[in-house]
Order: C-alpha cells, then structure tokens, then sequence
C-alpha cells in the first residue's frame, strides 16, 4: 500500500510539473506570436517610410538634376566655363544622393525579404553591351585600360535576374573604377570550378565575373568588413563612400544562388569573383502588351555626346499634371528645348477641364501622388471619356518601389517613369508612343 502511495504522489509530481512545463511553452509562445506581430507591424511601418522618404527626396532632385543639366549643356551658350562646372558639380552631387537613397531603399528591401527576383534568359553579350556601355567613358575620362574578356565555354544565355546582375556588376566595377588611379580594370567570364557554396554545384556548372583592377588593394584586415553596411570603406578619407554597395551585392547574389569572392593585395589591386551556378536559358515566360511601342533606334549624338531622342517630337503637345511648380517649371524647360509645347495644370481636376477644351493635347506627364484627386484617380476619369481611352498618358511618380509601375499601369497609365526623370528616358517614351 505505501508503495503505491509514493507511486501515486511521484505521478502526481510529474503531472505536475508537466503542467507546469506546458504552461511555461503556452507562455514563451504567447510571447513568441507577440514579438512576430511586433516585426511584422515595424516592417509594414518601415516600408511606409522608405516609400515616403523616396518619394520626398526623389521630388526634389528631380527639379534639381533636370535643371542643372540643362546649365550643363548650356544650350545657348551663355554660361562661362566655370558655371557649366559649378553646373556639373551640383549635378553630380545630385546624382550621387539620389544614387544612396537608392542603395538605402535596396537594403531595406533586401533584409525585410521584399527582393523579388525576375529569372528569365539573359544574354551574355546583352550584359558585355551594357558593361561596355556604361564604363567604357570612365575609363576613357580616367585614363585607365579596360578590358571585356569571354572564355571559352560560356553559354550564349543563362537563367537569371538580369537587371539584379548588372546592378552587381556596375557596383563592382564602379569600385574598381573608384580605387584604382592608374593601370586597368577588367571583366572576364568564364567557366569556373564551383568555390564550394552550397547549392553551386549543379549539373550545368558554375560562371565567374571576375572584376580585377590595379588599384590601391584591401589590406587583409578589412577583407571581411568591406561587406558589412555601413562600414567605413577603404582608402580612408580620400575616398568617401556609404559602405552600402558591397553588402548589398552580396545578399543580393546569395538570392541568386551565388556568392562573392574576394582577392586582394594592399596597394596592388583586387579581384572580386562572382560566382553563379549556369541554368538553361529558357525563353521568358514574360508577355509584353499588344500594344507596346517599337523600339526606337539610338539617335545621333550632339556635339555634348547626348543624344537627340527629341527629334520628330518638335510642335507636339504636352499637358503636365503636377502639383509641384518645381517639377512643372524643370520639366517645361527641358521639353520646350527640344521643341515640344508644354501645357500645365495644378491638379487632376485642372488637367481633366484643360484636356476637355484642348482637343490636340498629344500626350499627358501624370503625376501621381497630388492631394485630393490623385494621379490614380486622375487617370480612370480621363480614361472613363471615350476620346481620351488611347491617349498617352505616362506617369511620373517619386514612389519608385516595387510594384509601383504595375498600380499605375493597372490606373490605366500607357507607361511609367520614374522621378528623378531623366530626360533622355522621358524623351524616348514620348517618341515610341508619338512618333510612329
């Protein structure tokens, strides 16, 4: 009897404490499930301001760049030549803010999981013609060789984010660029053994970008921190940087299923290897609009090495809708130098009542965050008049996040550009869409 007695009170006692143990798992995930919540609710707030705060510097900037590059090629040939440098200068700081809010904008993305990648089939020459194209100047304009080298066994294609490769590549390469005062810069690729990253061993092999330059080297020290945000760069003082571009080149080539390697002997150069796993090339699944525009061919340069993208628009009618005097007067400007005759209104209601009495409006710049009636709701009431359903109409917006373009298409907008515009850009929409 005593014994089971004690056997009762020793299952009593573990009953117990079994309990007890439960109610200690019901709270630590009671409190688990709080702090989700939590994240979950700092991440929603924290999208809402960096959608915010690209927008209210974005809006800025683009009066700013569009006008200082207007003083920059001086069209009337007014300016001394120590203006058009004073120009220049604003302009290059003007590109240089927007270019670290756009690296600010790109981390946050990438550390709350807002990354979402576009495999498709790349061409390799398509990436050689864009690193071409982009360098090809900054290394004539800092006197260095530049070197573009394919080895034998590349694909023609392979599956990737194209547009997330070149944002890895022309970072790497700026900082090639940045660090190296004399010598050369270069890009080979070529096939490669895998360097031992788990999920780069796959049936079709491994590609490396090797970017090597001849510049001032990373001492051994700094190898690994060269990768961490906000990390002070090296070179010191001499050259300023915000630490973000290398962190953000290696997340974003983890998300691509790859990985950077670097190599490096202080004071006799670098080389940062990227290393992809090589996938079938398939065709894009991607659809374009059956009504996209073709097109259109690179325009002769002018005498200042920019293109003439506004040639065939001359006479034609544009009608800006924009709550901001400052990117109505930037835009006017860089319009009417090209030829092109420029209408404004203040709001949505002002643009629809301006469009209604002005029948021979060509094409209409929206943009898209105004009070009451915004660029949205503007666009579904133009679209709700049968005269107005085929015209263009291209949103101009500061909110340049993903799925931005996808809303403002779905409004009804014909097509989609981003603040702070570039003229260029601007000009080839308006010509694929008018001149025909």
């Amino acid at each position: 009897m005593a014994k089971l007695k004690l056997a009762s009170e020793t299952a009593g006692d573990e009953l117990k404490a079994a309990n007890q143990r439960l109610e200690e798992l019901q709270r630590v995930n009671a409190q688990l499930e709080e702090k989700i919540e939590q994240l979950t609710l700092a991440s929603h707030y924290k999208a809402q301001f960096l959608a915010g705060m690209s927008h209210e510097l974005r809006t800025p900037l683009n009066s700013l760049l569009i006008l200082a590059r207007l003083l920059v090629d001086n069209p009337e040939k007014n300016l001394k030549p120590k203006q058009v440098e004073y120009a220049k200068t604003i302009h290059a700081a003007g590109s240089d803010l927007l270019a670290l809010i756009g690296d600010v904008v790109d981390l946050a993305k990438i550390e709350s999981g807002g990354v979402l990648l576009d495999f498709e089939s790349a061409r390799v020459s398509e990436l050689v013609d864009y690193v071409e194209r982009t360098f090809r100047r900054v290394a004539l304009d800092r006197g260095l060789q530049f070197e573009i080298a394919i080895g034998e066994g590349v694909p023609a294609t392979l599956r990737t984010d194209l547009k997330r490769l070149q944002q890895i590549l022309k970072n790497l390469l700026s900082n090639a660029f940045k660090f190296t005062e004399r010598g050369k810069v270069s890009l080979t690729i070529a096939p490669a053994a895998s360097p031992g990253q788990p999920g780069l061993e796959g049936e079709f092999g491994v590609l490396a970008f090797a970017v090597e330059d001849t510049g001032i080297g990373i001492p051994e020290s700094q190898r690994d921190a060269i990768f961490e945000a906000f990390r002070p760069g090296v070179g010191g003082a001499h050259y300023r940087g915000t630490g973000l571009g290398l962190s953000i080149c290696r997340q974003l080539t983890r998300l691509l299923g790859g990985e950077i390697r670097v190599e490096s002997t202080a004071g006799a150069g670098s080389r940062f290897t990227l290393y992809l796993p090589i996938k079938p090339g398939a065709e894009s699944g991607t659809r374009k609009p059956a009504h996209a525009p073709a097109p259109v061919a690179p325009a002769p340069e002018n005498a200042a090495g920019l293109p003439r993208l506004g040639a065939g628009l001359a006479g034609r009618k544009i009608l800006i809708i924009d709550d901001d005097i400052r990117n109505i007067f930037a835009l006017t400007g860089a319009l009417e130098e090209h030829g092109i005759k420029v209408m404004d209104a203040e709001n949505g209601k002002a643009g629809l009542e301006l469009l209604q009495r002005q029948a021979d409006i060509d094409a209409v710049l929206m943009d898209m965050m105004m009070p009451d009636l915004d660029g949205f709701d503007s666009i579904r009431l133009i679209r709700g008049l049968k005269q107005f359903r085929e015209l263009p109409i291209i949103a101009v917006t500061a909110r340049a996040m993903k799925g931005d373009r996808e809303k403002c298409i779905a409004a009804g907008a014909t097509d989609y550009i981003a603040k702070p515009v570039s003229v260029s850009h601007l000009l080839s929409l308006l010509k694929a869409w008018l001149v025909r």
